[in-house]
């Protein structure tokens, strides 16, 4: 019997970001591969565009940790990039949820201190007090 293979969810996330606290609720699901997913590049532009509130991305890694692969890192610089501003990506892993900020297309990627997934895609995410702005 052929066993099935986990793949890749991503959703988009919009909101806000006050201070040190992301507040934020994942639209848009998509699904992959088992290591990588896409999504309607050009419908995020446009919610960007037309509302400013995109936040940053959550998805999942099925088979290994909550940790940005090089795609990954690539991504989110790019995202960052074209915003102009800082982003939340949240992975969640073999290990848990965990969450990371991307403030530019260069700086390091620095780890969100606390990570809470609540129903109906609600999220909630504060930054360590010594990383933010």
């Amino acid at each position: 019997m052929k066993r099935k293979q986990l793949c890749e969810e991503s959703w988009v996330l919009v909101g806000q970001r006050r201070g040190r606290i992301w507040l934020a609720r994942r639209i848009w699901l998509a699904r992959g591969e088992p290591a990588e997913v896409a999504f309607d590049a050009a419908k995020v532009l446009a919610r960007e565009e037309r509302r400013g509130d995109v936040v940053g991305f959550f998805h999942t890694h099925p088979t290994f940790v909550a940790k940005p692969s090089k795609r990954d890192i690539a991504t989110m610089r790019a995202w960052v990039s074209s915003f102009g501003k800082p982003l939340l990506c949240l992975i969640a892993g073999t290990d848990g949820l965990r969450g990371f900020r991307f403030d530019d297309d260069e700086s390091h990627v620095q780890p969100v201190a606390n990570v809470e997934l609540f129903p109906r895609g609600a999220v909630v995410a504060i930054d360590d007090q010594s990383r933010s702005e």
